[in-house]
């Protein structure tokens, strides 16, 4: 049984096919940034639904996708900004049928056209589609093909003229079907419902039931070696705690306990914290983890090393440690296993599983050589994605596959067409991504609460993407059972259901998607045929999406193969997702690696090639990209230089805290741009410099006023700077040669810090000394945190300052990246910053008081009443917590400064004279960093 997707047919006519065609959109002149900083963290902006339909990476909130949409396509007419705000803040439905209306009456019939080359689960054409235009999503991963048309393709099509399912419509009363729901809502939950019914039936011989005749929800289990010492095998746990206790509920809690006899281990679990140390930990004081025998005649420590090499060398196995059970509603309670349990849960033989759609039943494709920073079991020997379950999770999961495969085939039999019958499988298949995440070697037992019993003590399972996309890795983990419980299928089939109820109910209206797997740098459309291209491109090294997601392709394509051909029988040479075309820098050293640098810069610029290409005359780029390393930025803006864009306008907004609770960037930018015309003046640098730094400025001003943070200040001002720079062909310098874009990088930087609201006693910065301008800045951006070192060489370059100068002098480093320096310098002169100078007046009252200062003052040839030291004395001071050792001295100089100016005189002249008969100078005691 087989579906084909057919290539989205697009309106191929040209600019001058029409004449309604627009010109000037929204976006060039307004973007709505207060209303995305506003909703991003409510239900109608967060997106939370629309991501929690389908695992993918890198989350973007709706609200950001749905301004953009609106405003790439929108006339550029005030009457539209109170509906865009609307329907943004609050998902207006009312404000959203009349933005519809305006822009169909922009365009002719099948028009406009919205690409998303990079659509990744397809947030964008989503919004496009909701919309009533023709959307169209691309990406290379499957995956995230997938992903797209189960969000916004699927949802969007009446199903109504389908026949019942062959399972027969379940009464109201079993919760499976409500006639007020949409249809499609109806037979996910039935077929999903269908699902679990089978795998547990299938796999109930490997679950023994508990004495209440329930399935157990979870099981614990740990890796074992054999120690180098003794010989005897022990695990390998990182913590012994089950849950936590909670006062409130007189909840003791539980812990697991290690007795071990002559030369064997068994597990107890007991009442309360646990009483022994784990034996995979680090020791106290010291990093690293090592691993240590519980015997008490050994007592052997293993270093992680040793216990690596056991992994490739095949001694590890796998024990079951416990089982979890529901007991008095929400609390989750831990026994013992039973000698059956523990006899079946580890004699389960995976060579007799038949194969799935061809293939190997367990998932025999081999983890790519160097990566073990995106896949971690493969740095402790665990060598293909089968491997990362133990055989009974294994036997599951491929009961789960046949199982939806089963019912789609059943479906078809029925009447059901193919493609309802593909869109069904497709939602079940996506309880697999779900359940992964909560299931492999990296999901450990995660225990909420703390040791004294005074927060709530839920007991969860963790997930395995702990750092956005690397597939973590633990040798203590769970096992989720066919039970109600974290991680179970009942549990994720809820989850999902709620997901795509929600979107359903937010998607009244609308033209199904279309998506297709294809490379971003050979787009399968027709030159000028594309109204817009929105997109949110990889950022550089940030996810390795490929790498990542191959966990999830091995199990979909053994799912879905025959159903979607087009997607899951396309592989690469390694029977996983095709990486030739992957536009990222991969991260770790994998040997031979091709994803280098130089060629994320090479291809992105072909790829923003290939939208110039497809794009009409009039048409709009619109990008979204958000990353703290400014090299991210210069390649992106140099791909975008490369393909013959011109950026016309950039728009900030707070998006990434709010939409994951957790980010490491804050602020993301949405760029406008438009094709290079062909009659672009040439202009001088010399012209260029003032334009950037006047409209740099001007934004800054804007950006202050609505509360924007200087470190988002600093990555927004980029767009504006390329606004400017976009308008020429050519930006001479004196010498006659070209001035490159980087130019305006940190020119851009530097209007940001020029235009900054510092005060400093009324004091513009530009009029202290270079390196006082940039530790003022340093400062008031990242205080006392340390910085990489690709920011702080960025922003010392601002000042035409030298990294390599300023450390010791301003910075100290470290292996996390450079820190600024507020303790006393080891020497002052009259060639010390002023910066300098008011640290080392901070170090020298806590030595000696008004004199000691007055004598730092005086050896620095200030004058005691300088504007400029007292105002640094000042900004200090309000960067600085008041307990601060450095505050408190500085709170003291400046209460005494009218002393200290007097006395400062006369240690000058005291010093004039010991000079002049060839004494020794005044003594300045000071710490050396």
């Amino acid at each position: 049984m087989t579906t084909t997707t057919q290539a989205p047919t697009i309106d191929t006519r040209t600019t001058a096919d029409t004449a309604s065609d627009v010109h000037s959109r929204l976006i060039d002149h307004w973007f709505p940034c207060s209303s995305v900083d506003a909703a991003v963290g409510t239900p109608a902006g967060s997106g939370r639904s629309e991501k929690a339909l389908f695992t993918w990476f890198a989350s973007r909130p709706i609200a950001q996708a749905r301004a953009a949409v609106l405003a790439a396509l929108l006339p550029n007419q005030a009457i539209h900004h109170n509906d865009v705000r609307l329907a943004i803040e609050r998902g207006d439905l009312g404000a959203q049928q009349r933005l519809r209306q305006a822009i169909a009456a922009q365009y002719p019939a099948g028009r406009p056209v919205v690409l998303d080359m990079f659509s990744g689960r397809g947030i964008i054409p989503l919004e496009a589609a909701r919309l009533g235009v023709t959307a169209v999503g691309t990406d290379l991963s499957p995956v995230a093909t997938l992903a797209g048309r189960l969000l916004a393709d699927y949802t969007l099509r009446d199903w109504s003229a389908e026949p019942d399912l062959p399972f027969g419509r379940p009464s109201t009363d079993e919760g499976l079907f409500d006639e007020a729901e949409p249809r499609l809502l109806n037979d996910v939950r039935l077929v999903l419902a269908e699902v679990g019914s089978r795998v547990a039936a299938a796999t109930s011989p490997l679950y023994p039931r508990s004495s209440t005749g329930a399935f157990p929800w979870a099981f614990v289990w740990a890796v074992t070696i054999p120690c180098d010492h003794c010989k005897r095998r022990f695990p390998l746990v990182g913590s012994l705690v089950l849950r936590h206790p909670y006062t409130r509920t007189a909840d003791d809690g539980q812990s697991l306990r290690l007795v071990t006899d002559k030369d064997t281990w068994r597990t107890e679990v007991i009442d309360g914290p646990p009483t022994q140390e784990p034996t995979f930990a680090a020791a106290s004081g010291k990093k690293g983890k090592s691993a240590r025998c519980p015997f008490p005649t050994c007592g052997h420590v293993h270093t992680l090393e040793s216990v690596k090499s056991m992994g490739h060398a095949g001694q590890y196995r796998d024990a079951l440690l416990a089982v979890g059970e529901e007991f008095q509603g929400s609390r989750k309670v831990f026994r013992v296993p039973t000698e059956q349990e523990v006899n079946v849960a580890t004699s389960v033989d995976l060579s007799s599983l038949p194969s799935l759609a061809g293939l190997c039943a367990v998932p025999d494709e081999l983890i790519p050589a160097g990566n073990q920073d995106t896949v971690r079991a493969s740095g402790y020997g665990y060598r293909t994605y089968g491997d990362l379950m133990n055989a009974r999770q294994t036997t599951k999961f491929v009961a789960t596959a046949r199982a939806i495969q089963e019912i789609a085939a059943e479906c078809v039999a029925a009447g059901v067409s193919t493609g309802y019958a593909t869109a069904l499988a497709g939602y079940a298949a996506a309880n697999l991504p779900r359940q992964l995440r909560r299931a492999t070697r990296g999901a450990k037992l995660l225990s909420h609460g703390n040791p004294n019993g005074t927060a709530q003590n839920r007991v969860q399972v963790a997930d395995v993407f702990s750092d956005e996309s690397k597939v973590s890795f633990n040798f203590d983990y769970v096992e989720a059972g066919p039970g109600n419980g974290p991680g179970t299928w009942s549990s994720v089939s809820e989850s999902g259901i709620n997901a795509l109820k929600k979107v359903l109910g937010e998607s009244p209206a609308g033209r199904p998607g279309r998506f297709r797997r294809a490379s971003a740098v050979a787009l399968p459309f027709r030159d000028g045929s594309v109204d817009a291209v929105i997109t949110d491109p990889p950022y550089y090294n940030m996810i390795d999406y490929a790498d990542a997601s191959d966990l999830f392709y091995v199990w979909l394509r053994r799912t879905l193969r025959e159903l979607m051909p087009d997607l899951f029988d396309q592989t690469g040479r390694d029977g996983l997702q095709d990486k030739t075309d992957e536009i990222i820098v991969k991260r770790g050293n994998a040997p031979g690696e091709h994803r280098t640098r130089d060629f994320y810069e090479q291809m992105l610029s072909r790829a923003f090639g290939e939208a110039r290409r497809v794009l009409r005359a009039d048409g709009h780029l619109v990008v979204v990209f958000g990353h703290t390393d400014p090299d991210a930025w210069r390649r992106l803006v140099g791909a975008l230089h490369d393909a013959g864009f011109v950026v016309t306008s950039s728009w900030p907004s707070r998006t990434e805290t709010a939409s994951t609770g957790v980010a490491s960037i804050k602020v993301t930018v949405t760029i406008g741009c438009r094709v290079a015309t062909a009659n672009r003046p040439v202009a001088t640098a010399t012209q260029v410099d003032r334009e950037v730094a006047e409209r740099v400025k001007t934004a800054a001003r804007e950006w202050d006023r609505d509360g924007l943070a200087l470190t988002d200040q600093l990555m927004a001002a980029i767009g504006p700077a390329m606004e400017v720079y976009g308008r020429y062909a050519k930006i001479l310098k004196p010498d006659g040669t070209q001035a490159e874009f980087d130019r305006y990088l940190t020119l851009a930087r530097t209007a940001v810090r020029d235009a900054t609201a510092l005060k400093l006693d009324e004091l513009p910065l530009e009029t202290f000394d270079a390196p006082t301008r940039f530790a003022v800045f340093w400062q008031r951006l990242f205080a006392r945190s340390d910085v990489p070192k690709g920011e702080a060489r960025f922003l010392a370059q601002a000042d035409n300052l030298r990294l390599e100068d300023l450390r010791g002098a301003l910075l100290t480093e470290s292996k996390s990246g450079y820190k600024l320096r507020i303790d006393a310098p080891s020497t002052v002169s009259d060639k010390s910053s002023t910066f300098e100078v008011v640290r080392a007046m901070a170090a020298a009252w806590d030595q000696g008081a008004t004199e000691s200062v007055a004598a730092v003052v005086a050896q620095s040839d200030r004058q005691p009443t300088d504007a400029h030291l007292w105002a640094v004395v000042g900004e200090i001071l309000s960067q600085l917590p008041p307990s601060d050792t450095v505050a408190k001295a500085l709170t003291a100089v400046q209460r005494n400064a009218g002393t200290i100016t007097n006395l400062t005189h006369r240690v000058a002249t005291e010093l004039a004279e010991s000079e002049r008969d060839n004494q020794p100078t005044l003594p300045f005691a000071t710490k050396e960093s």
